[in-house]
């Protein structure tokens, strides 16, 4: 089979082919899993055309700037009230800032702040846009100082590397010996995902490389020096109008339930979920509480997508 050349496992380094079943077969690209620590993840052979330099595009930066920033601030403060109860404040690392509306609401609660985004339009609307300290480059690239950071956060980058065992290295180089490494990475053993399998639109993608469990990510970070604190289930409201709201209505409108959200941009995406921002302020006031009680509720019943985990990190 194609898709076992060079194949190998990043949490376990399994190399035997014989080792890996494959659990979804979609149109452009296979998931495996790793029979010796369960790990899943979409194989090597698929991977050499996977680039993140141009990961949005000028029409997409459009949209978010027609967007309402208080939302995204107030859907941010939930994450750094999470990281508060760890660490109150100090300095705080982004890898993968994207838009750099959490590094922007981290400032705003007291955090020194800064990042880096290997997304060139991304890093020019974070720091041009929001004033961020966010350097434009490959977080592997750069030559960070030791144990200068209290806390170092990734949302929805780890999914996305190749090698997440390097950049855990780093991370834990980084912290200083009581620091947290907090980050969100999709979950392929959550209630949804075991649900929709292989129809699990919104995070099965060719870019996402890595599909964690409870179980490998554990594995992993416990191999790099780090003790997990908290797994927390996390739901997000905003992925599921892009990826399920906005299809199920593009169905609807054709009447053609064959289509799908391939066809459907991310500036497209983008405009939708703005014009849930374009109500009146105390109708977004309502929206917002309602969002953080939903969002909270759906934690606590283990019933998300994705997961939150905090780590701390353990003297080697």
């Amino acid at each position: 089979m194609t898709y076992l050349k060079n194949i190998h496992c990043e949490v376990c380094n399994n190399e035997d082919p014989e080792k890996f079943s494959l659990k979804y077969e979609l149109t452009k690209y296979s998931i495996v899993t790793c029979h010796n620590c369960g790990f899943v993840f979409i194989p090597q052979y698929y991977r050499k055309n996977i680039h993140y330099e141009d990961y949005r595009d000028e029409a997409v930066l459009k949209s978010v700037r027609q967007g309402n920033n208080y939302i995204k601030i107030r859907r941010h403060r939930l994450r750094l009230k999470l990281i508060q109860n760890y660490v109150k404040t100090g300095k705080l690392y982004d890898v993968g800032v994207g838009w750099g509306h959490f590094l922007y609401t981290a400032k705003l609660m007291g955090f020194d702040t800064t990042g880096v985004e290997v997304s060139a339009l991304m890093y020019y609307y974070s720091t041009n846009d929001l004033h961020l300290n966010v350097v434009n480059d490959n977080f592997l690239n750069l030559n960070l100082p030791s144990k200068t950071w209290d806390v170092v956060t990734m949302w929805d980058v780890l999914e996305h590397i190749a090698n997440p065992k390097e950049v855990l290295r780093r991370v834990h180089k980084m912290l200083k010996d009581d620091g947290y490494f907090v980050f969100q990475v999709p979950q392929i053993d959550s209630k949804v995902a075991k649900k929709q399998k292989e129809k699990w639109s919104s995070m099965l993608s060719i870019e996402h490389i890595n599909y964690f469990s409870k179980k490998s990510i554990d594995k992993l970070l416990t191999q790099e020096g780090f003790e997990i604190i908290k797994i927390k289930s996390s739901f997000e409201l905003k992925l599921f109008l892009m990826f399920t709201v906005l299809p199920w209505l593009k169905r609807r409108r054709r009447k053609n339930k064959t289509s799908n959200q391939a066809k459907i941009s991310n500036s497209e995406r983008q405009n939708f979920f703005n014009k849930f921002t374009r109500f009146p302020k105390f109708v977004i006031w309502l929206g917002l509480l309602a969002h953080d009680i939903i969002y909270k509720a759906m934690s606590k019943l283990n019933y998300g997508e994705e997961m939150i985990v905090i780590a701390k990190k353990k003297s080697k």
